[in-house]
């Protein structure tokens, strides 16, 4: 298997996240941590969950990505879109940044 992201959605205002180990839930895919294989449904199960009981975030899942040099590019469509923003308005969301 390839490496993978946790995401979810904060729940406070919907937006989607990632998380790191070391700062939490982050906005933005290039902060999130990498995980591997082995190690990413521990994290789903115990950050994830953990996370979700807090009430931080909702729906939290992994999925698989690659990695090229030190950009984290998603392998599906649906969270490279996720990751940007709404793909209807180029000038909100993440991309506008």
């Amino acid at each position: 298997m390839m490496p993978q992201v946790l995401t979810a959605n904060r729940l406070s205002v919907g937006e989607v996240v990632y998380w790191n180990a070391a700062k939490g839930w982050v906005t933005y895919l290039h902060d999130a941590e990498i995980l591997p294989d082995d190690k990413a449904e521990a994290v789903l199960k115990s950050d994830g969950a953990r996370s979700v009981q807090e009430r931080q975030v909702v729906n939290p899942y992994l999925f698989e990505v690659r990695v090229n040099g030190s950009t984290i590019v998603p392998v599906k469509t649906r969270e490279a879109i996720r990751a940007a923003g709404p793909s209807a308005r180029r000038d909100l969301g993440k991309q506008a940044d």
